[in-house]
């Protein structure tokens, strides 16, 4: 499920074009198969659970890179996607943010391609992140989720409250507190005033989804 979501956000990115430029070469979501099967390979155990290598980097022949000319940061941005959400999907926690790399190595041939996965540790940033595809920082302030233009994350819609709800950091990770909005903020289909959050939780606010990323 995961990577056939990647592979449908590519086809509409790629406006159809998608298919004949890789028709008889290597599939980006072949890339992404790769990438999980290292993961689920390269994966630890630990007290809190099972923890995600998050630092991959990827090797293709010349041809099959050149074929990727023009989209590259767009085709990382979506592998890097793919780990987190295949971490989300597996309980996997991460040592730091998730970052993807692609190289050209000349002995390989197309259609070949060389995969590793390894734990780099980093600082901790809680981000707020969108179903549309954007993200915020959750940092020593909490983040305003609204209509009002001036807010942190803002929602063009009439069912969103001018100050909807905030989304803040606390000693244990992050929370969620609605701020008397007239339709409510929902946590895994709960309405609620004020909740801790996990990476596992959806929050909606109207027609809007958003999770938590905690690495």
């Amino acid at each position: 499920m995961v990577l056939k979501k990647v592979e449908n956000r590519l086809e509409r990115l790629f406006e159809r074009g998608f298919s004949r430029t890789f028709k008889n070469s290597l599939q980006p979501i072949e890339i992404g198969s790769r990438i999980i099967r290292e993961v689920d390979l390269t994966r630890r155990l630990s007290t809190q659970g099972p923890i995600s290598p998050n630092q991959i980097r990827v090797w293709l022949g010349p041809e099959d890179a050149q074929r990727f000319d023009g989209f590259q940061k767009a085709l990382i941005a979506e592998l890097e996607e793919t780990v987190r959400q295949h971490g989300i999907s597996e309980g996997y926690n991460f040592v730091g943010p998730v970052h993807v790399e692609v190289f050209i190595d000349d002995d390989l041939k197309t259609g070949d391609m060389a995969v590793t996965a390894e734990f780099l540790g980093g600082e901790s940033q809680p981000r707020l992140v969108a179903d549309d595809g954007r993200s915020f920082d959750v940092g020593d302030r909490p983040l305003v989720i609204g209509r009002n233009p001036d807010v942190d994350v803002v929602i063009n819609d009439s069912n969103v409250s001018r100050r909807h709800a905030e989304v803040w950091r606390t000693s244990e990770g992050v929370a969620i507190r609605d701020l008397q909005s007239t339709n409510g903020t929902f946590v895994n289909g709960h309405r609620i005033s004020a909740v801790s959050l996990s990476p596992r939780d959806d929050i909606t606010v109207a027609a809007v989804h958003f999770r938590i990323e905690l690495a």
